[in-house]
């Protein structure tokens, strides 16, 4: 029996697609680490998986002998923000650089096409923080819409016979990963051996991701300015200033948010701006969904 493992990239369908492999007692033995210097589940070469899991992406290659067990790895609103700092800002295959102000996206992100569209600009030599943040912010507004949920719907309404749906979220923290997996075992009868050596293994794949660390930064921020609360901001990327920006202008509709690199030192200062925010510029925000 062949397991197939459908995802979306950047949905940690590799590091899925290792461990079953691994620590199924029906496989052949791996004593390697999937993981490269820059923390991606990638190490290992085609040639030292068994087969016996595949996996790949539905959404640009089409579906695979769908009458075999399937597993999707599932999106919903509430990751879109830890995805989209995961794509743009953890370090894959290709490297990524920031110069001052100027972000270059890894080389794949097909992102870059949408920017020179929408801004009317030239984007292959980087992009300027104001306008990557706007672009994000863009998909946050009108969440419904976004990229990574589209394409979630699309391989739901693909009714499968035999198909196991993976939260994404369960990969960002060790227990609910293991309760997903040993449901998913007692699914497909895979005969999973999970030890101290597999809550090892998650654990390192949880501490090469940096941004996991604080995946709930934002979400605190925002929930200081709605309780009125002034704490200094710092350190946080342009993803997550994304997301405050759209809070702030689906939150206060008529109020647009600043074109600047520079970003709200405080949530003091936010504050201050949505009470400030000169009355005559009200109207109504063309980016929002009606």
């Amino acid at each position: 029996m062949t397991v197939y493992i459908g995802f979306q990239g950047g949905t940690h369908g590799n590091f899925l697609r290792y461990f079953l492999d691994k620590f199924c007692i029906h496989t052949p033995k791996i004593t390697k680490l999937p993981f490269t210097q820059n923390g991606t589940a990638h190490a290992l070469k085609e040639k030292e998986y068994s087969g016996k899991f595949v996996r790949y992406h539905p959404s640009n290659e089409g579906w695979r002998n769908i009458n075999e067990p399937h597993i999707i790895i599932t999106i919903a609103k509430d990751d879109i923000l830890n995805l989209q700092r995961l794509v743009y800002q953890r370090p894959g295959d290709e490297e990524q650089t920031i110069e001052g102000d100027i972000i270059k996206l890894k080389p794949h992100i097909d992102d870059y096409n949408a920017i020179e569209k929408l801004y009317g600009v030239e984007a292959k030599n980087g992009i300027p923080r104001f306008i990557l943040r706007d672009f994000c912010k863009l998909g946050f507004s009108d969440i419904a819409k976004h990229g990574y949920l589209e394409v979630d719907r699309q391989l739901r309404q693909k009714l499968l016979p035999n198909a196991f749906y993976f939260p994404v979220r369960s990969f960002w923290e060790t227990n609910a990963f293991i309760e997903q997996i040993n449901l998913l075992d007692k699914k497909f009868r895979l005969d999973l051996h999970i030890d101290d050596d597999a809550i090892d293994i998650h654990r390192q794949f949880i501490s090469l991701i940096p941004q996991l660390q604080t995946q709930d930064r934002a979400r605190r921020i925002i929930q200081k300015i709605k309780s009125n609360e002034n704490i200094e901001i710092s350190d946080i990327d342009v993803i997550e200033e994304a997301y405050i920006y759209s809070w702030i202008e689906t939150t206060h509709r008529n109020i647009l948010a600043p074109f600047t690199n520079k970003f709200f030192s405080s949530t003091g200062e936010i504050l201050e701006y949505i009470k400030w925010y000169p009355h005559f510029y009200h109207g109504v925000n063309p980016t929002l969904p009606k």
